[in-house]
């Protein structure tokens, strides 16, 4: 039985984490997993990870993570290494710079974001993508067919390694879900719910998100924030400054996404990029219609007016418009909701995702 050392970008449970431990969970009868993590990870994301073997750094200075991944991949001698994530694959190529691999390298790019950081640290990230892939990584998968186009447009690796395995989810685990969770714990009957489940970053633009409430606020609507990080308490503070705390709930972490999504009547990403986003594949199974930013990562996902609806990256006017028409026109709801849940049903599902892991790693 083959040996895979996955090593990942963080101790957190985000969206790469995530297809790793799905890829992991659902062929672990052909293979043997194993973790890497550059941080201690969080107690609901080890809660996930109990039933593999799992390493982790217990310093966070670079090379002492590297220094660390290297013992671990000597000891463990995997035939197959898959770095998911950028940061991942910094650490790895870092640890073989000057010493010969004697593994497989997969390296799982989810998001091909550092062209958006300022000049010239754009410029230093393609070129350190493109020089050490072309050394060191044997296949690079893309998560979205937005990334596989721009990846072969920016001749990230030479096209025979790029492969395009697109996200997909289990989609069982958002079948026969009772709605009421978040309704009775909160005392809801009314009032619609909009939902979004992101980490609160930056990348998330839920600033937008929060103003297109303050729009709608004469609307019997409430807005959940489920998700954690490092802009939370500005984005709690502007929530107080626009008298908005009886409109919007910040829920933290939550384990039960399913029921949540179940009694959501609209789920909105507010994101100013991404690579292939599971929450919206969730959203979509869970048969919640979708509003999102007109982004890359999400065009190549949503086609407009069919199976979600775009609204103009940071524009909290066009965005509170198309929560007001999504709300109000049920035709439309309906044939978002039918769409979009046929193409997670037969595009997105974790069988499809899986499969394809599986021919790579046997190759």
């Amino acid at each position: 039985m083959k040996k895979i050392l996955f090593v990942l970008s963080s101790g957190k449970l985000s969206g790469g984490e995530k297809v790793a431990l799905d890829i992991a969970k659902n062929l672990r009868s052909d293979f043997e997993f194993i973790f890497y993590l550059p941080e201690e990870p969080q107690k609901e994301f080890l809660d996930f990870l109990k039933e593999f073997k799992v390493y982790f750094a217990q310093d966070k200075k670079i090379f002492k993570i590297c220094d660390s991944l290297k013992k671990n991949i000597q000891n463990e001698k995997p035939q197959i290494v898959v770095c998911h994530g950028i940061r991942s694959s910094i650490y790895l190529k870092l640890t073989f710079l000057f010493s010969k691999k004697s593994f497989k390298f997969i390296y799982v790019l989810h998001g091909i974001h550092f062209i958006r950081k300022k000049f010239p640290l754009n410029y230093f990230f393609l070129f350190w993508e493109i020089l050490t892939n072309r050394i060191f990584v044997d296949k690079l998968v893309c998560v979205g067919k937005d990334d596989f186009d721009l990846a072969k447009r920016l001749r990230l690796i030479n096209t025979t390694n790029l492969i395009l395995i697109e996200n997909g989810i289990n989609i069982k685990e958002f079948e026969n879900i009772e709605k009421g969770f978040l309704r009775n714990k909160f005392g809801l009957y009314d009032e619609k719910i909009l939902l979004t489940i992101c980490r609160l970053h930056y990348q998330k633009d839920i600033k937008t998100l929060i103003k297109a409430v303050d729009i709608l606020k004469s609307k019997n609507l409430v807005l959940f924030i489920i998700g954690d990080g490092p802009d939370r308490n500005n984005l709690e503070n502007l929530v107080k400054n626009l008298n908005l705390e009886n409109k919007i709930k910040f829920m933290g972490f939550q384990k039960e996404i399913p029921k949540i999504l179940k009694d959501a009547d609209i789920f909105i990403l507010s994101t100013r990029w991404e690579g292939l986003p599971i929450v919206i594949l969730e959203a979509w199974a869970s048969k919640v219609p979708i509003i999102a930013s007109d982004v890359h990562g999400i065009k190549g996902l949503i086609k407009d007016n069919e199976d979600g609806l775009f609204f103009k990256l940071g524009d909290e006017k066009d965005l509170a418009k198309k929560i007001k028409a999504l709300l109000e026109n049920e035709e439309l709801r309906k044939k978002l909701i039918e769409n979009s849940f046929l193409r997670v049903l037969t595009e997105f599902n974790i069988e499809k995702m899986v499969d394809k892991y599986k021919i790579l790693f046997l190759e």
